[in-house]
């Protein structure tokens, strides 16, 4: 009878494991099936202690320098731009994304440097002159609505209190397309993501991204710049046509993430930044976009060229909002000095060029070391040099000590907007003259003889004063000629210009500059 208990109780044992067995091994199953249990979601809670920690060992700074003696309001706001970010060891930089240990290390310097995010609506608001905003405020966006920016992004947000927006390609993550697939985000995980409070999800089209046939020969081109070759009636779309087609796909894009998100969409991101001027048969878009997109979306958002102004200042008029593109190219450290070099200059504003304090070439070469020497490439090429920081100055009083060491012109740019939107006092060997460009077309406003022949024998003053629409232009402390400049240069920033028409390099030192508010 105790041989028979103990058989008995040596099997009871024996079905106990095998249960606890099949029961562990059932439940590993279930929780690795995505109905039950998300992964990718115990990866993110390990990664945000990961991040607090980080956090902790620097201190947990909430913004130190920003709150140093008293609140300070921003006079500029830069706009950061991400694709995706990557954790494969082996991955090589291709102008577009950025690895997590170089994203990582941007937030975490952000943070400890006293920059805080803000959201959509108080950009807007602030673009639209209706609020300020503190000093170091910054928007951050991600484009696509990929998995991988979400998915690493997400804890090191989470960690240090910030916030981003998400253009999501509409047409890959809702509608047909809801459930995504490995590289894009779906419908649930976006939801996901706005719940959390640390996202919005705005467009970034719906169908644009596709390349599509312009013409016969299966040429391809951009949805939203293009006329499109139709096959079936063997033709090019007329351009009323492409243009019902673009609103359309507009609309839709919108449409289709507030009914499926219930997320209010206000803003476009232009799908390979392309506003219309990268088309190859539809002359018309760039100008056809610009008259009917902010009646859909009141902020759209386009890359900048690094070498142009890049923060975003108050501008009721303004739609089109610049943002800086952030890949593996741009180290920590120098995504710093973007940021610096932006941030608007307060006047008055002097420059002995001891240190480079955001002057950018915009062609030709330049280079500082007590002085700013600019000069150009090869002979003809000529030189821009602008500064940085200075793109909402109104009225003041630019003046510069020069000295033509090639050549004999140069020219003081002043109300410098972009490189299609700026005016100049010109100084050469025979005459003095304004001009301006506006939309990329140039004008002589102004000239008369000049004095200008001994530019080359000593140091020289040259200056432009800008008060309201009226441009004066100086040389050696005397008014030489003035003019009318566009309503719309009613502000700008200074730089440089140099041309020549001599065989040899043009060449010119500006020892000091000085810029006074009237």
């Amino acid at each position: 009878m105790a041989d028979f208990n103990l058989k008995m109780i040596k099997i009871f044992f024996l079905v106990v494991i095998a249960m606890l067995i099949l029961a562990m091994t059932s439940g590993m199953n279930i929780l690795r099936s995505d109905n039950f249990f998300n992964w990718q979601k115990v990866k993110m809670e390990a990664n945000f202690l990961k991040y607090k920690r980080a956090l902790a060992a620097q201190g947990e700074n909430s913004g130190g320098e920003a709150s140093r003696g008293g609140l300070k309001y921003t006079k500029s706001v830069p706009v950061l731009l991400y694709h995706g970010i990557i954790t494969d060891r082996d991955w090589k930089e291709d102008g577009t994304n950025i690895t997590l240990d170089i994203f990582e290390g941007q937030m975490l310097a952000l943070k400890k440097s006293g920059y805080h995010t803000i959201n959509l609506s108080e950009f807007s608001e602030y673009m639209q002159g209706k609020r300020d905003l503190p000093e170091k405020s910054i928007l951050i966006t991600f484009d696509d609505g990929r998995k991988d920016s979400y998915y690493q992004a997400d804890p090191i947000f989470r960690a240090l209190g910030f916030n981003a927006v998400m253009f999501a390609i509409v047409g890959r993550s809702l509608g047909e397309k809801s459930e995504g697939d490995n590289f894009y985000l779906g419908r649930q995980e976006l939801k996901d993501m706005l719940k959390s409070g640390r996202w919005e999800v705005q467009s970034h089209g719906d169908f644009d991204h596709n390349w599509m046939p312009i013409d016969e020969a299966n040429d391809q081109g951009h949805f939203m710049s293009n006329l499109l070759w139709l096959p079936k009636e063997n033709r090019v779309e007329k351009p009323e046509e492409a243009k019902k087609r673009i609103l359309a796909d507009l609309e839709n894009s919108k449409k289709k993430i507030e009914d499926e998100l219930g997320q209010k969409v206000i803003a476009f991101a232009y799908p390979f930044n392309d506003y219309g001027q990268s088309g190859k048969n539809f002359p018309e878009a760039q100008q056809f976009l610009a008259e009917n997109i902010s009646r859909i979306y009141p902020l759209t958002f386009f890359q900048e060229e690094i070498r142009e102004p890049l923060a975003n200042s108050p501008d009721p008029q303004r739609y089109m909002i610049k943002r800086i593109n952030v890949d593996s190219g741009i180290k920590t450290e120098e995504l710093f000095d973007i940021l610096d070099d932006n941030r608007e200059k307060a006047l008055p504003w002097q420059d002995t060029f001891w240190e480079d304090h955001g002057w950018r070439v915009k062609w030709g070469e330049t280079k500082i070391w007590g002085d700013l020497t600019i000069s150009e490439k090869k002979p003809l090429d000529g030189n821009m040099t602008i500064l940085l920081g200075s793109s909402r100055w109104e009225n003041y009083f630019f003046k510069s000590r020069i000295y033509l060491t090639d050549g004999n012109s140069i020219s003081q740019v002043a109300r410098y907007q972009d490189d299609k939107n700026y005016a100049r006092c010109n100084f050469d060997a025979g005459e003095v003259s304004i001009s301006q460009k506006i939309s990329g077309q140039d004008s002589v406003l102004a000239s008369k003889p000049g004095n200008f022949s001994g530019i080359s024998d000593s140091d020289r003053e040259i200056g432009a004063e800008l008060k309201g629409n009226s441009i004066s232009c100086y040389l050696d402390g005397q008014k030489e000629i003035e003019g009318n400049l566009d309503s719309s240069l009613s502000f700008g920033g200074v730089g440089f210009y140099l041309w020549d028409d001599l065989p040899q390099n043009a060449a010119a030192r500006i020892k000091k500059m000085d810029v006074a508010p009237i």
